[in-house]
């Protein structure tokens, strides 16, 4: 079970649609993670094997948390998107693993929160260190996740959610004809169809249709760039919209959980441009519901950017089992 000195007790897995990335929890401890590509595996059990080979385990440690991108129940994960299925039943069959759990990828960086050290996080907006209570998180990136986690003894409790399809609105004129714009092409715009990878592409084209502007076939990390650099001004505009559709939507995210403790963004998209960020609009946003501005100015809002996070979460997990 050993894999170079010290005790491993736990495998840990981070799997995206993309990549899946392997770890071992070794004397309470994560080591540094490996990457596999998912579509160069059939299943997560053909995954699992070849992580432990190249991890060194000689045999299944004691245990395994494995985090999904996609639905997750107590005995089953499934990946529509990479087609893999993957139970609790299985994975015990084939590597005699004592006690496993999955989880969806975002309760993993729920169970995350509370860990984060000062480096691990930057602030957006104004400090708020007397904060408590929920704490929630959400991230764009090939779509846009939800979570929760409800601090309570002796463990918090993660709470997942589909809220990246929950319907975006419009908080002044342009979103409104942006919104309608792209309902044309979509019927239900959702926040992930404009907080995502392929929602900021959908947001600079959308703007071009209603400004009669031409836009050309760029990626999401071209517009980026392009509105990073100030090189194009659609781009710069795109980005700006990004930043204050997040702050509208996260201040929903906020209210929907009580998150009282703080609101962390997470995903892989953020920090390529966190000084953009939190010199855009978004805070404002955040704190824009009325009658409810002061309770969003008291809760805390951060950027995670440390590359491993879910990690920190799926090792909190597999340490419940000690």
């Amino acid at each position: 079970m050993s894999a170079g000195s010290g005790r491993v007790t736990a495998l840990l897995a981070d799997v995206g649609g993309t990549n899946a990335r392997f770890a071992l929890l070794q004397d309470g401890k994560g080591g540094e993670a490996i990457h596999l590509p998912v579509a160069e595996y059939p299943t997560a059990y053909d995954a699992v094997a070849a992580a432990m080979e190249r991890l060194g385990c000689l045999q299944a440690p004691q245990a395994a948390v494995l985090a999904f991108a996609g639905p997750v129940d107590d005995a089953r994960a499934v990946m529509t998107n990479a087609g893999w299925d993957t139970t609790i039943g299985e994975l015990r069959q084939r590597f005699g693993f004592s006690h496993i759990r999955l989880l969806n990828d975002y309760a993993a960086l729920a169970l995350a929160l509370p860990h984060f050290a000062e480096a691990d996080r930057l602030i957006v907006g104004p400090a708020r260190p007397a904060a408590q209570g929920a704490l929630a998180v959400l991230g764009p990136g090939s779509g846009l996740g939800v979570a929760a986690l409800v601090q309570a003894e002796p463990h918090g409790i993660p709470l997942v959610s589909e809220g990246g399809h929950a319907t975006m609105p419009a908080a002044d004129a342009l979103e409104a004809e942006l919104i309608a714009a792209l309902r044309e092409d979509f019927g239900h715009v959702s926040a992930e169809r404009l907080l995502s990878g392929p929602g900021l592409v959908n947001i600079y084209r959308g703007l071009a249709r209603v400004q009669g502007q031409s836009a050309s076939v760029l990626t999401a990390a071209e517009i980026t760039d392009r509105g990073l650099d100030g090189s194009d001004g659609l781009c710069r505009l795109a980005l700006e919209r990004f930043c204050l559709f997040l702050g509208t939507f996260a201040g929903n995210v906020a209210l929907g959980y009580g998150a009282q403790g703080g609101v962390f963004l997470a995903g892989g998209i953020l920090p390529r441009f966190p000084d953009f960020l939190a010199a855009s609009g978004f805070r404002d946003r955040f704190q824009d519901k009325g009658r409810f501005h002061d309770y969003l100015e008291a809760i805390p809002t951060w950027l995670i950017v440390r590359p491993d996070a879910a990690f920190v979460g799926l090792a909190a997990a597999a340490r419940q089992f000690a």
